[in-house]
């Protein structure tokens, strides 16, 4: 007992006297008041598993000044209480408390070992860097702290609201906050931006999108009814421009213009505009359901198939109408 007198069990931060009833890891040594690792129900120094390394004793060093004092993580910046030995945000190490030998390349792997229910970043083999921002792919918050704010909105409540793929959205939502970021690339916002947006619960933004990026095009609808016969109305309407004249090429061309530009803006502004709606739709909810408003974020959040199936059909209206036409030419001939 006397080698751990002095050293702090990592459960409670507290420090071993020859009092304690201490309890040791058979795999690595480290030692914890039997009431914290039966609480706990194993032993939390994951790295040190992972590593094969072998727990050695870390006295504090002016511990006595260090007691009242708070502790800024040098990773995220959060402050925490008092000899706190991980910061209860992020997870990493607290410089000046820890021994290093102990945590072997933690920087890499978050893991919380404070008794905190605020304190996500529990599974080190879940850590990702992504300085200053670590993603915990065990935890729906990736690890980020459930009551950080986002103008009056937590990142619980964005969790709850976002529902699926939160290890993508919300390193970026934080990203947006903490650095003012304004895009990102989504290849699914670029590429189909109504369907993207109709699955993400926004149809306003959806219809928009589709309505543009059809009006674009018309040109080049015009071009292939009026060289392609067979088209019934359709062809005989278009037959009424001039489609190889300058001035109908260069209408065309500014809608193909216009349809890449809508392109690459709803594919790299895409993320950023779910994020802004994410938060404007979470406070019209708590503002509308008072203190009943966590369940109604999850019903009305989420994705939905519905609409991204009316979408769809949506979008295969105008080649149906295409194929009408030609099927009722073909039969009138």
């Amino acid at each position: 007992m006397s080698g751990y007198v002095g050293t702090r069990c990592m459960v409670c931060s507290e420090k071993f006297t020859s009092e304690d009833d201490v309890v040791i890891c058979p795999e690595c040594g480290t030692p914890y008041h039997r009431a914290c690792y039966e609480k706990s129900g194993k032993c939390v120094n994951t790295v040190l598993h992972q590593s094969g390394g072998e727990w050695k004793p870390s006295y504090d060093v002016g511990a006595g000044e260090a007691a009242g004092r708070e502790t800024v993580c040098t990773f995220c910046g959060y402050t925490n209480p008092p000899l706190t030995l991980f910061c209860r945000r992020c997870g990493m190490p607290i410089p000046g408390i820890n021994n290093d030998e102990n945590i072997p390349e933690q920087r890499y792997g978050g893991v919380n070992i404070n008794d905190d229910p605020n304190a996500y970043n529990r599974n080190a083999n879940g850590g990702l860097m992504m300085d200053p921002f670590f993603v915990n792919f065990s935890d729906p918050l990736c690890g980020f702290s459930p009551d950080e704010d986002f103008d009056g909105v937590k990142m619980s409540e964005i969790g709850d609201f976002v529902g699926t793929n939160t290890h993508y959205y919300l390193p970026l939502f934080k990203q947006f906050k903490e650095w003012g970021r304004k895009f990102s690339l989504n290849l699914s916002a670029m590429l189909f931006p109504e369907f993207y947006f109709a699955y993400r619960k926004m149809p306003l933004i959806a219809l928009g999108a589709f309505i543009l990026r059809l009006f674009s095009r018309i040109p080049q609808f015009i071009y292939l009814f009026a060289e392609t016969k067979g088209y019934g109305m359709l062809s005989e309407f278009a037959s009424r421009f001039d489609v190889r004249g300058s001035a109908f090429s260069g209408v065309m061309f500014i809608g193909t213009a216009i349809y890449y530009v809508l392109m690459f803006t709803f594919g790299f502004f895409g993320n950023r505009i779910y994020y802004d709606n994410v938060l404007k739709r979470i406070r019209n909810i708590k503002e509308v359901f008072g203190e009943h408003y966590r369940y109604e974020i999850s019903h009305r959040g989420g994705t939905s198939a519905l609409w991204l199936t009316l979408f769809i059909c949506l979008s295969a209206i105008p080649y149906l109408a295409m194929y009408f036409m030609q099927f009722a030419e073909f039969l009138g001939k």
